[in-house]
């Protein structure tokens, strides 16, 4: 059942809250077998031309039979100073995602002196969504059958090839609710990352909260994102890969 618009959480469509910090990870590498190994990448932030943040994401694959799992955790700061505006984030992301889809998801922030915790697990065929501020909690419940992807299993890379287009419904993790996302793969763009070249797929996708650009590839530890553009309510941004290591 929706949940209706007076009782979702307070959202903020900030800077980076539309980057969705997922940075995130790809459902069909979980099904890779003999495959172990963490990657760790740095992002600047951008907006109006300044440089206003940073990003740190990690991904740790275990390719162990038993667990077979994708542990996901990204932490964000971001701090913006304008001439009739400011912006000050804080926030940490967790998640653990197997080949089913997302397992569990955490993320805390701190935002322009706001506090709030999002905590969501699968259970019982459906994905629980329980959200703390102001010192209450409210939980949200989706079946499992009224979405095909939660933010953080990157569908857009399950399209064919450049030119083709697919929407999907998808479990906001950032806003706490179903949209339907629209992809378009525009092409394919190769972007130096150190020393070597790498082919990325660039993908544009819209849903009715974000509209963004997204310069991304499939890698052995899930997905690398080399950029990502947009828009939101407080206006344009830009966040882009300054290092990468995997091991």
């Amino acid at each position: 059942m929706p949940v209706p618009l007076e009782h979702r959480p307070r959202i903020s469509y900030g800077i980076l809250i539309v980057f969705t910090l997922a940075l995130i990870t790809l459902l069909t590498t979980i099904a890779r077998s003999g495959i172990s190994g963490t990657k760790e990448s740095h992002f600047s932030v951008y907006s109006h031309g300044f440089r206003i943040g940073k990003v740190t994401s990690s991904n740790s694959w275990n390719a162990d039979a038993a667990s077979n799992t994708l542990k996901y955790s990204s932490s964000a700061n971001i701090n913006a100073y304008f001439i009739v505006s400011s912006y000050a984030l804080e926030t940490h992301e967790e998640a653990l995602i197997a080949k089913e889809g997302t397992l569990r998801y955490s993320r805390s922030n701190r935002e322009n002196g706001h506090s709030s915790h999002v905590e969501g697990i699968l259970e019982n065929n459906a994905f629980v969504v329980t959200v703390t501020e102001n010192n209450a909690s409210r939980v949200f419940t989706f079946p499992r059958g009224d979405f095909d992807y939660t933010t953080m299993e990157c569908p857009e890379l399950h399209i064919k090839k450049a030119g083709d287009k697919m929407s999907a419904r998808l479990l906001d993790l950032e806003t706490v609710e179903i949209v339907t996302r629209r992809y378009t793969w525009v092409r394919s763009e190769e972007i130096p990352v150190g020393p070597v070249k790498y082919n990325f797929r660039v993908i544009d996708f819209e849903d009715k909260n974000k509209k963004c650009r997204r310069w991304i590839r499939p890698d052995a530890i899930g997905a690398m994102v080399a950029r990502q553009d947009g828009h939101g309510k407080f206006g344009s941004y830009s966040v882009r890969m300054v290092g990468y290591h995997a091991r």
